[in-house]
């Protein structure tokens, strides 16, 4: 099972560094990418952060997010069964055994927690920190 970062998901509808990448590996992928309420909330704020510091328009949020419901609905992502108390206990973990070395910031950590809570073995971020955080939890990193 695997479990993908909000950094990559975000790529997928924003023209950034590695976009191209993220839409390359998700074709190709065969799985459905795991959606939770966390990443919703940091999907949605990086749209509303974007529209914030006018990168893009009004009607560019509303295709967005318009575009974000119809893959939830086609079933490119699923909702998994999340149990926060747990999440929140492997988080303290893994910053009691991991921050000092990693510099891993709490949301970094609230993904591979939830990754390790839904008991993926694949990890998909673009982030550094988190990939090494994730590797650090025996999370298999996948390269995009």
């Amino acid at each position: 099972m695997l479990y993908v970062d909000t950094s990559v998901i975000v790529k997928l509808y924003f023209r950034e560094e590695y976009s191209l990448d993220a839409s390359n590996w998700l074709r190709n992928n065969d799985e459905a990418i795991p959606l939770t309420s966390f990443h919703e909330l940091e999907f949605n704020n990086a749209v509303y952060l974007k529209r914030f510091r006018a990168e893009i328009t009004e009607k560019e949020v509303a295709l967005i997010l318009s575009r974000f419901h119809e893959h939830q609905r086609k079933g490119i992502y699923y909702r998994p069964q999340l149990h926060w108390t747990e999440i929140f206990s492997y988080a303290l973990d893994l910053s009691k055994q991991h921050t000092r070395k990693t510099g891993a910031r709490s949301l970094d950590i609230l993904h591979v927690a939830s990754a390790l809570s839904m008991k993926a073995d694949r990890f998909i971020t673009f982030d550094d920190r988190q990939s090494n955080l994730a590797f650090l939890a025996e999370l298999k990193i996948d390269r995009i």
